[in-house]
């Protein structure tokens, strides 16, 4: 206890070098917390499940496309010995599906689990019973609950969802404190007879010590497909804990369901928390030799009087250890004052976990352990004699202040300097014209059916035709709308690959797309040569295309379908009509893909994109509820500006360029808090010299 107490009464004394340690440290720690609880965060993905090491998910491809889908594609089991499968799950995602609970329409995310499911993944259930075991039953999230059904009881609740079949509320589970590869609002039970639109993905639990790259290898073995059109297939297993870095992957999956990480931003971040913490270390000790300078010689007269190691360690450890608790409480005042801003940074809800009070607990042990142990070490080895003679003003604790300053502000200029990379990075970025146009177009889903093809009759076909028909002719007639087309997806989401052959015979692959005229109309995409086929199908390419087809122009141009020969043996290759400008149709750092566009007179779809007139998208999106409300009863639909999802592209750019300023800046003010210091120690020091001159009768001023 005196210990302490000596320890607390030396560093109020030193109470402005205190202050601006404790200040530089709680800083440093601040912000290698926040980064911390984000990359345990990212590393940690999927952990409600019950064995993460040993479930796998199917990845089949069919040519040079790749998707999470089950590997059953034949019909039959996995190619793979069954007593190596402990439990299996097949799960259909229905993404932003529409459901129905009395005049309120919400759209969900969904996925049709069967019951293992509910084995392999574990949610926390707040009411009900968790299961699945009859058909109509299904599990909400506690926030679709709330949306729903409000403060009432959800139990028992039914909803209608887009096939028209109502389901039962058997439970509510909560989110998982975890980050999820799936983004579940409901969990529905296996329906007989469905024939969903969707293929499912596969989850395979195998016992531990299974060979996975054998049955790997084994998968490479061409199958055919269940849909009889010729294809053939290969699948892969991947572990569950590396699915989430397969941003493409999970891309093709489920672009709105399936979340992704990014490694290479988790290296970047990582690098940045080292940095961050070896500033505040070495300002921290910079500033601690100042304080040793000042405590040397009671140090070593404790050694002169008879005091050992373990004496001298426990008083400085005493010091170090306060230092480390108030720098510690202050840290973490700073993350949670920092929350809701750290919150939007990283797109995430942080909640207090035992890894933060793991985090906390090694720095209180290692942290003051490690500096006091190297104080205690550089007095121990101090010659006795000439160590009472010093104050810590010797050139050697100079030259170690010095050479401590330019180790850190070196990392400090670093950090600057990567900040301004990652800025001038994300200008470039942004600034660039992706090549088509993007303002006053609205990425609209306006179609909104059952998902389930076997729930259709003749007579729901013909009333599905009606309201697709009623949709086209009020965006046809709104003054407001310059041009419309309808399609699978975005200008942005599509990526299918397939191969072309060359008039030389050379087979190429290409991005498949499927268009109308409209398209090019719609996004202002230059004709460089040839011509758009209006009244008839036709192949268009881009540059990138032609070039990689071994063409320099369109005489002679022609192409053909390598899978359709597949089908048709004599299928004849066709001219190639028109040749567009490059575009970037993702990322930037992507480049520009060769595309080839059939191009077909009509087209139909659930995405629509649509140019407005300048200055009237609130107008149109209002037309739009409108006749929503009029097709579907609801006003409930999907829309983004283009605009905006081009700038979603970057997000994780533009975190990591927040993320460096934001950081650099912290690392220049703990920078400038060590050299105020340090100066305040050599500025006392000077008036004590000054002070000594005048006293042996020196001028004050040289004569």
């Amino acid at each position: 206890m005196n210990t302490l107490r000596y320890a607390l009464r030396f560093l109020l004394r030193a109470r402005t070098y205190t202050l601006i340690n404790l200040l530089g440290l709680a800083f440093s720690l601040a912000c290698c917390i926040i980064l911390l609880r984000y990359i345990h965060r990212e590393l940690t993905v999927d952990t409600h499940c019950v064995d993460r090491e040993n479930v796998y998910v199917s990845r089949c491809q069919i040519g040079e496309n790749d998707a999470l889908v089950s590997s059953t594609l034949n019909g039959d089991t996995l190619a793979v010995d069954p007593s190596l499968v402990m439990q299996r799950s097949r799960v259909t995602l229905l993404d932003h599906d529409m459901i129905r609970y009395k005049d309120n329409r919400l759209q969900v995310n969904m996925i049709v689990a069967d019951t293992t499911f509910l084995k392999l993944f574990r949610y926390q259930l707040l009411q009900g019973e968790y299961s699945l075991s009859k058909p109509g039953m299904a599990l909400l999230s506690e926030h679709l609950a709330h949306k729903l059904f409000g403060k009432q009881n959800p139990i028992g609740e039914t909803f209608v969802l887009s096939t028209g079949k109502s389901v039962t509320v058997s439970g509510i589970f909560a989110t998982p404190e975890n980050k999820s590869i799936l983004q579940v609002d409901a969990i529905l039970s296996e329906m007989p007879g469905a024939l969903w639109e969707r293929m499912p993905m596969e989850f395979v639990r195998f016992v531990p010590g299974a060979d996975i790259q054998k049955l790997n290898e084994a998968g490479k073995i061409l199958r055919p497909t269940q849909v009889g059109d010729g294809s053939m297939y290969t699948f892969s297993l991947l572990s569950l804990k590396d699915v989430y870095w397969e941003s493409r992957l999970l891309y093709r999956t489920s672009p709105t369901m399936c979340v992704s990480g990014n490694r290479a931003q988790l290296y970047v971040l990582s690098a940045m928390c080292i940095f961050i913490f070896f500033i505040g270390l070495l300002n921290y000790i910079n500033l601690y030799a100042v304080l040793l300078g000042k405590r040397l010689r009671i140090y070593l007269l404790h050694r002169v009087w008879g005091a050992g190691f373990r004496p001298l360690f426990m008083l400085v450890y005493w010091e170090n250890l306060v230092l480390s608790v108030l720098s510690l409480l202050l840290a973490w005042t700073v993350v949670e004052l920092a929350q809701p801003f750290v919150n939007r940074l990283f797109d995430t809800v942080f909640t207090v976990g035992m890894f933060d009070v793991w985090v906390s607990l090694s720095l209180l042990v290692w942290l003051p352990l490690l500096i006091s142990l190297c104080t205690v070490l550089r007095c121990w080895k101090s010659s006795l004699g000439m160590s009472l003679v010093r104050s810590g003003n010797d050139r050697k604790s100079i030259r170690l202040r010095q050479g401590f300053l330019f180790v850190q502000y070196t990392v400090t200029i670093v950090l600057v300097v990567l900040a301004l990379f990652f800025h001038r990075h994300l200008n470039l970025l942004l600034n660039t014209p992706p090549g088509f146009q993007v303002e006053n177009v609205i990425h609209a889903n306006l179609v909104y059916e059952s998902t389930d093809y076997a729930s259709y009759t003749d007579e729901s076909i013909q009333a599905r035709k009606q309201r697709v028909a009623q949709i086209d002719e009020a965006l046809s007639k709104c003054p407001d709308i310059v041009n419309w087309t309808a399609g699978l997806y975005s200008i942005l989401d599509f990526d299918y690959t397939a191969e072309f052959q060359n008039a030389k015979g050379e087979a190429v692959s290409l991005n498949q797309n499927f268009a109308t005229p409209e398209f090019f109309t719609l996004f202002n995409l230059k004709l460089v040569e040839g011509k758009l086929p209006v009244e008839e199908d036709g192949f268009v390419v881009n540059r990138a295309a032609l070039r990689a087809l071994g063409y320099t122009s369109l005489e002679g141009a022609t192409v053909l379908d390598l899978r359709m020969k597949e089908f048709v043996p004599d299928l004849p290759a066709r001219p190639i009509v028109g040749v567009i400008e490059d575009y970037y149709s993702g990322h930037i750092s992507k480049g520009v893909r060769p595309m080839l566009f059939m191009v077909s007179p009509t087209m139909r779809g659930d995405v629509y994109q649509i140019a407005c007139q300048p200055g009237k998208l609130s107008q149109v999106i209002d037309y739009l509820r409108k006749l929503e409300r009029e097709v579907y009863g609801t006003e409930n639909f999907q829309y983004s500006l283009l605009k905006d999802d081009v700038q979603k592209l970057y997000k994780s750019d533009q975190q990591v360029a927040t993320i460096y300023s934001a950081f650099a800046f912290i690392a220049i003010v703990i920078s400038c808090l060590g050299l105020l210091g340090i100066s305040l120690f050599d500025i006392r020091q000077r008036y004590r010299e000054i002070a000594i001159r005048t006293v042996n009768g020196f001028p004050h001023q040289p004569e």
